[in-house]
Parts: structure tokens; C-alpha cells; sequence
């Protein structure tokens, strides 16, 4: 891959609460009659009602299936086994939750930190005298840099004192862009962590805000939707 200037970086982030659909929406085939593609939302609440549906024809005989995995935050929708054209081949979400994505205002730097943990197994007399490992979690963290001092990441990590909940549950949807004009990003619920803001009389007031993602990530490598642009990681 050629170098990728950082200022066609950027960084979305999901405002809550999430939206009822008001009414059903398409997903689009890949091509395989496995992978499908949301038509409008790519961000999906997995805390909510979601209803899957198959149909023949796109319009009428409309069914309840359940044998699929959903990438929530990438919008789409993985069957266990390919549908049949003519039978079950058109897909729409009758009822579920989105969430709108927008740019974090000011933000100018993005850093990711992805781990793999793995603990020490090594046996006696292992093999070659080479140490020995087995792996346990994955995690990613990462931080961003705003120009910027305001309520908006803090809204989605506290509790409303007036009725003791958590406003949002404190998690988002995260897209980390590191090429915005040709769709490359990483797609992934997280939960802010942390705020610092800093306040200068020398300097301009910024904003740095820590994440944690929970669950998996998808790296996403195109506008255009296909079986190889989105990869679970």
C-alpha cells in the first residue's frame, strides 16, 4: 500500500440515543447470497429488538429468520448459509435500532493500540529451549486529539443524577478513518474511558479522550460494498 496522508484521517463517533427504524429497510447482496449490506444505516444497536426477514421476490411473503450473525457496527449481515434465489434471496431488517454517526469537531490525531495478550506455558524440556505461549484476549485501545473543549464524549460515559442511569450505557460506535476519500476505516463499539482537557493562556483549548473497544473490530476497505471489504478482525 503507497503512504496515506494523515489529513484524509478522521474520526465518527455515534450520538445516543439510538433511532427505531420507522419503517423496514433493504440490505443489499453481495453477490454470494451470504454477505448482505445495510442500504442506508451501517451502525446498529445490539441492545434492541432486531428482526431479520427473507423474501422471494423483495416485496411480498416476507419471513422471520434467525440463522445469521450480525457485524453491528458495520451493517451487515452474515447467513449461515446462502439463500436461494427465487425462495429467500432478498434480506430487510423489519425492526431495529441505528445509530447516527457524525465527525468528532476539531479532532487532528488518532493513535490505536491493538493487542493480542498471551501467557507463558513453557514446559520442561520444551522443544529447541524456546519459551512456550498460549493465547488469551484481544484489546484495543486508542486516543484522540481535538481542538476542541466541550460535553459531547462525556454525555456518552455518565450517569444522569437526576434518574441514576446511564444515559447511553456508555458505549459508541466508533470509525477510525485513515483514508476517508476512498472508505478505509476501522468499524467497533467502545467505551470512553477518559477526558483530559487543557487550558492554556499561551495556546488554544484542546481536548484528549481515551477509548476502550469491546467486541470485535472490522476493518472496512472501501465506499462499495463487497465480501472482501469487510473484514471481522
Amino acid at each position: 500500500m503507497s503512504a496515506i496522508a494523515g489529513v484524509n484521517g478522521d474520526l465518527w463517533l455515534s450520538t445516543s440515543p439510538s433511532t427505531a427504524l420507522g419503517s423496514p429497510e433493504s440490505f443489499s447482496d453481495s453477490g454470494d447470497h451470504i454477505h448482505y449490506f445495510a442500504a442506508t444505516h451501517q451502525a446498529w444497536d445490539q441492545t434492541q429488538t432486531f428482526t431479520v426477514q427473507n423474501s422471494p421476490n423483495g416485496s411480498t411473503g416476507w419471513t422471520t429468520v434467525t440463522d445469521y450473525q450480525m457485524y453491528w457496527p458495520a451493517g451487515e449481515i452474515v447467513f449461515n448459509s446462502a439463500r436461494t434465489p427465487g425462495t429467500n434471496n432478498f434480506t430487510r431488517v423489519s425492526a431495529g435500532n441505528y445509530f447516527a454517526l457524525t465527525a468528532l469537531d476539531g479532532a487532528h490525531s488518532w493513535k490505536a493500540q491493538m493487542k493480542g495478550m498471551v501467557k507463558d506455558v513453557t514446559p520442561f524440556q520444551a522443544s529447541g529451549g524456546w519459551a512456550v505461549y498460549a493465547s488469551t484476549l484481544k484489546s484495543t485501545t486508542f486516543s484522540v486529539d481535538c481542538f476542541r473543549y466541550d460535553a459531547r464524549v462525556l454525555q456518552e460515559m455518565i450517569t444522569d443524577p437526576l434518574t441514576s442511569t446511564n444515559i447511553s450505557g456508555g458505549i459508541v460506535v466508533c470509525q477510525l478513518w485513515f483514508d476517508e476519500t476512498n472508505g478505509k476505516r476501522w468499524v467497533f463499539y467502545a467505551f470512553p474511558t477518559g477526558i483530559t482537557d487543557t487550558v492554556a493562556v499561551n495556546d488554544i483549548d484542546k481536548q484528549s479522550v481515551n477509548f476502550s473497544a469491546t467486541g470485535p473490530l472490522y476493518l472496512i476497505t472501501s465506499n462499495s460494498f463487497s465480501t472482501s471489504t469487510v473484514k471481522q478482525m
